[in-house]
């Protein structure tokens, strides 16, 4: 499901597309969740992408792995579980 947010991005040529085919093809390694409840999904290159939980896209950015594991270290971010992760790929069929 794509936000208003999102529709007008990709109007605007920004890569919204490639941010749910990461999502489609994410592995549970590739999937974390915040504390407010958001998916991060890490793509190739460095693309993280940010979801609601219903899947709306909030934000797409470049995020080198070194700052990635330095969130997971801080608790800014959680691998997903095997359950929420079924939940997830059910989402983004």
């Amino acid at each position: 499901m794509r936000s208003d947010h999102s529709r007008e991005r990709g109007e605007e040529g920004r890569l919204v597309d490639v941010a749910f085919n990461d999502a489609q093809r994410a592995r549970q390694g590739d999937v974390f969740i915040q504390p407010d409840d958001r998916y991060v999904v890490r793509g190739m290159k460095g693309r993280e992408h940010i979801f609601e939980m219903v899947g709306e896209l909030i934000t797409s950015l470049n995020r080198s792995n070194q700052a990635h594991l330095l969130k997971l270290r801080r608790g800014e971010r959680r691998p997903i579980t095997e359950e929420e992760f079924a939940i997830f790929q059910e989402r983004f069929k």
